[in-house]
């Protein structure tokens, strides 16, 4: 059976910590990691015509990450976000501006990949300036077979933000979003003399989606496709970085729809997701199944009731 087709459409870029860099991106490190999940992970983006940018390619490569739809913008550096960590290990970014992956142009390569894809994740990112918002648009409207994910990840609200939010839902079968993101939302909307359950069905029934996730942090998540709905404790870890958790998440949530499991265990698989790349330094490390599949029994036997590799 040929593997899923997971692709990661907007920003590639690299975390650069005070002791070093790794590969980053919200929707790069979803494709990885649904990549490690057994996935054929592949990144559409653009990196500058720099050393920065080939490294970065490599480095994909070397997790075996498909980048031939990865442009190379000879006007525009390699992406990169300064990322400094509390005493949690929960980060705080300082992204770099006007570079490759805001410049990503459609083509016809990209229409075929479309036609190509099971699941496609977007952000808010890289969708800053219009160039690239343009072509994560087109790209999502010709992927009308796959599901489309849509990970809204802010750090901010305006009028920019609100207008391409509404559009992007427009084309998303699955929205995930973080406890913060999702009261800035509740809001934005003008929905806030509503419930936290009325605002979620008011979002599924206005766009149309078949799944709408929350992650809790070291709280969990929550999970609805409007008729069903599961909370899911966190599995307690010791955190060395949380960055890259919630992308994690986000590929067990992936795979898990794709293969047709209940909510219950597509909550639990994305909580052992997060989880374990919080144990890891850098938003997507290099692992094993192996080593993933060995921590997930380590931790049901503590949880006897959750789901288990």
């Amino acid at each position: 059976m040929s593997k899923r087709h997971v692709i990661g459409l907007g920003e590639v870029l690299w975390d650069i910590y005070p002791d070093g860099r790794t590969i980053g991106g919200a929707v790069t490190n979803v494709a990885v990691h649904a990549s490690h999940l057994g996935a054929e992970g592949i990144v559409v983006s653009a990196v500058g015509r720099d050393e920065s940018g080939d490294q970065l390619i490599q480095g994909l490569n070397e997790l075996d990450l498909r980048t031939d739809f990865i442009q190379i913008r000879k006007a525009h550096s390699t992406g990169t976000v300064r990322v400094e960590l509390d005493e949690r290990g929960n980060p705080d970014f300082s992204c770099s501006k006007n570079v490759a992956f805001d410049h990503i142009h459609w083509n016809d390569d990209l229409e075929k990949l479309a036609g190509q894809a099971d699941a496609v994740v977007v952000g808010t990112l890289a969708q800053r300036r219009h160039r690239s918002r343009h072509t994560i648009h087109q790209f999502l409207e010709a992927a009308s077979n796959a599901v489309r994910v849509f990970d809204v990840n802010f750090r901010g609200w305006n009028n920019v933000m609100h207008l391409m939010i509404q559009e992007t839902l427009m084309f998303s079968d699955i929205l995930k979003m973080n406890d913060t993101e999702m009261k800035q939302m509740w809001q934005a909307f003008r929905q806030d003399d509503k419930s936290v359950d009325a605002f979620f069905d008011w979002l599924i029934d206005k766009y149309d989606l078949k799944l709408l996730a929350m992650s809790l942090g070291c709280k969990g998540c929550f999970l609805t496709d409007g008729v069903n709905h599961v909370v899911a404790p966190a599995v307690t870890v010791d955190v060395v970085d949380t960055v890259g958790s919630g992308d994690a998440f986000l590929a067990g949530l992936i795979m898990g729809y794709l293969e047709g499991d209940d909510l219950q265990t597509i909550a639990e698989k994305s909580n052992y997701m997060g989880a374990f790349i919080s144990t890891k330094k850098g938003a997507a490390p290099a692992y094993t199944i192996d080593e993933f599949k060995t921590f997930c029994d380590t931790h049901a036997d503590k949880n006897p009731e959750t789901w288990k590799m």
